[in-house]
Order: C-alpha cells, then sequence, then structure tokens
C-alpha cells in the first residue's frame, strides 16, 4: 500500500514546451521506485509524487537532463515498469520525470492510485 509523501505541494515551475507541469504528475505517493540506465546499476530511487503521466523521484544518483531511464514500481495489483524521461532536476537529488508509451493498464493502474491518495 502506498503512504503519503512527507513533502508539500512544490511552486509550479514553468512549463516548457514538452514539459511536464506540476499539476499533471499526480498524488504525493512515496513508494520505492528501481531506476535502470543502459549501464551500470539499478538506482534505488523513491517517488515523491505519483501519476498517470510521470512522477517526481529522489535519487541517490545524478541524473541527466532529457535522459531516457527505465523504471520499475511495486504495486499488489499489477507491475509497473517501463521507459521514462528526465524532464528537469527540480531541486538536488528531485527529479521530474514523463513516462513514455506506458501501456493503458498501467496508466489507468497509477491513475487510480493517484485519486486514492487524495
Amino acid at each position: 500500500m502506498p503512504r503519503r509523501a512527507p513533502h508539500g505541494p512544490s511552486t509550479p515551475a514553468a512549463a516548457g514546451a514538452g514539459a511536464l507541469s506540476e499539476r499533471a504528475l499526480g498524488a504525493l505517493i512515496a513508494v520505492p521506485c528501481t531506476l535502470r540506465r543502459r549501464i551500470g546499476a539499478p538506482i534505488a530511487a523513491q517517488t515523491v509524487e505519483l501519476g498517470p503521466a510521470g512522477m517526481r523521484v529522489t535519487s541517490p544518483r545524478p541524473l541527466a537532463s532529457d535522459e531516457e531511464i527505465e523504471f520499475d514500481l511495486p504495486d499488489h495489483a499489477m507491475r509497473i515498469s517501463g521507459r521514462a524521461r528526465v524532464v528537469r532536476q527540480q531541486r538536488m537529488n528531485v527529479y521530474v520525470l514523463r513516462f513514455e508509451n506506458l501501456p493503458a493498464p498501467m496508466e489507468r493502474r497509477l491513475h487510480a492510485l493517484s485519486i486514492n491518495a487524495h
């Protein structure tokens, strides 16, 4: 069962072309998340905010803007995994990621998680 993130809402950043707006992310949900690059060891991250379009995560290792990452989120009802792109670094160790080509059942599950977290 996901738990609410301890952080409050952040200030919306200016949305540029292709940028994921703060409001589009979803709900403050903290769950473990594994990030994988093409090369290197998996990164044990944690979501801060999660929704059907993307997520905000804390990562102990730096992520590059526009970097493509594979992710895996634990969920009791369905395995949620796929590709995401780093949209921006929000602050130290906090990144906004946009999901890319996520299958519809996974989008629906993330939508349900974000609605039920409110």
